[in-house]
C-alpha cells in the first residue's frame, strides 16, 4: 500500500477561502440575491463565530446564492469559477507554485494523495479538475432543500479523520499540509510529519505536533 499524503485545500493549495469568495460573487451577481443576503447577515454572521453553528451560518448564505439553480448548474458554475482561477481573473486567489511542486513531488515518489478540504465537494472537484490533478478528495456533502443548495455533513476537524477512514485510509498516514493547526489539528496529529503553512504563531493544542515544520509558501 503505497503511503498517503493529506493536503487541506483553501489557504494551502490555494490562497484564500475559495468557497467564502465563490458565494460572495454568487451573492453580488443579482440584486435580489445580495438584498436577501444583507437582510439576514446581522443574524447570520453571529452564528459562523460558534463552531457549533458555523455550518449552518454558511448554509443561509449559500442557500441564497443557489435558489434556482439545479446540480447541472451549480455545476456548470463552480467550472467556470475554476476556469477564472486557473486564469487568474480572481484578486487574490490563486494557486500556490510551492503547494503544486510539493504535491507533485509526492506523487513522483510513489505516494497517494488526498485532499481534505471543508470546501463542497462539487466545488472541489472542479478546481482539481480545471488544473488536471486527478487525486482522491473529499469534501463538504451538499444537499439541494426548498429550490437551494445547503451544507450537509461539513468536511472539517475530527469529520476529516472519519472521512479519509470511510475511504479506507485507517492508518497513520506520511504526511499533513494545513494553514490551521486549530481545525486540521486531528489531521496533523495522525501523520509521520506534520506541515504547517504560511501560519503566523498559532496556538499549539496538541503535545503531539511539538515538532511541526512550518513552511512559506508563494
Amino acid at each position: 500500500m503505497p503511503e498517503t499524503v493529506v493536503f487541506d485545500m483553501d489557504g494551502t493549495l490555494l490562497s484564500s477561502d475559495s468557497t467564502k469568495i465563490w458565494i460572495t460573487k454568487q451573492l453580488k451577481s443579482h440584486p435580489f440575491r445580495l438584498l436577501s443576503a444583507i437582510v439576514v447577515m446581522p443574524v447570520v454572521i453571529p452564528l459562523m463565530k460558534f463552531k457549533k453553528h458555523r455550518l449552518l451560518g454558511i448554509s443561509i448564505f449559500l442557500w441564497i446564492a443557489t435558489h434556482g439553480l439545479n446540480k447541472q448548474q451549480l455545476e456548470e458554475k463552480f467550472k467556470i469559477f475554476a476556469i477564472e482561477i486557473k486564469n487568474n481573473s480572481i484578486p487574490n486567489l490563486y494557486w500556490f507554485k510551492d503547494a503544486i511542486s510539493e504535491l507533485n513531488a509526492h506523487l513522483a515518489q510513489g505516494r497517494q494523495i488526498v485532499i481534505a478540504t471543508g470546501s463542497p465537494e462539487l466545488l472541489t472537484k472542479e478546481l482539481l479538475k480545471s488544473i488536471d490533478l486527478d487525486v482522491t478528495y473529499v469534501g463538504t456533502t451538499l444537499k439541494n432543500k426548498a429550490g437551494g443548495w445547503i451544507g450537509e455533513i461539513h468536511c472539517i476537524n475530527e469529520e476529516k479523520v472519519r472521512r479519509l477512514h470511510s475511504i479506507g485510509i485507517n492508518h497513520e498516514w506520511f504526511a499533513t499540509y494545513t494553514d490551521d493547526i486549530k481545525n486540521d489539528y486531528p489531521i496533523l496529529i495522525n501523520s509521520k510529519y506534520p506541515y504547517l503553512i504560511n501560519a503566523h504563531k498559532q496556538k499549539n493544542p496538541h503535545r503531539k505536533l511539538q515538532k511541526i515544520q512550518h513552511l512559506k509558501w508563494e
